[in-house]
């Protein structure tokens, strides 16, 4: 009888646009795991950025350095959220999921490469610190945490 072992994981820690911008200034590093088609369109810029496609994760994960924090990203925080978890599945504890994403990067005028006409506002859109229609929280209570800082 074969007995399967499980690895139980820590839940993903969430970061927004803005606060990962302050923890990118201080030395972290921002995987961008969209395709290649769309990184042509608006790339994340102003940072140290690698793009591993989360297509092609599995067989580059191990270019993700395990020694510092990095930040995984896409449009929306859904398939980057899928990377931090295979990474922390193999052991990585200083990863953190970005949402919403590169809408919100734009919108609050970081550093881009392409063009942000594919980009969707994110007007009305939900985000870190908010849900969609709700209007933004006080930079106390951003992300549920004050150290966190403002992401609205």
């Amino acid at each position: 009888m074969t007995q399967t072992v499980q690895k139980e994981l820590a839940e993903a820690g969430e970061v927004c646009p803005t606060t990962s911008q302050r923890l990118l200034a201080e030395s972290a590093l921002l995987v961008d795991v969209r395709e290649a088609a769309e990184v042509a369109q608006v790339g994340y810029s102003g940072c140290e950025v690698v793009n591993i496609p989360v297509s092609e994760f599995e067989a580059h994960w191990v270019e993700v350095p395990c020694n510092r924090d990095v930040i995984l990203a896409c449009a929306v925080g859904e398939r980057n959220l899928k990377a931090t978890y295979f990474l922390m599945y193999q052991g990585y504890e200083r990863v953190m999921n970005m949402r919403p994403g590169n809408g919100r990067w734009v919108d609050h005028g970081f550093s881009i490469t392409g063009s942000a006409a594919g980009v969707a506002a994110s007007e009305g859109a939900s985000s870190c610190c908010r849900g969609a229609g709700e209007a933004a929280p006080q930079a106390s209570v951003c992300c549920g945490n004050a150290t966190q800082g403002s992401c609205c």
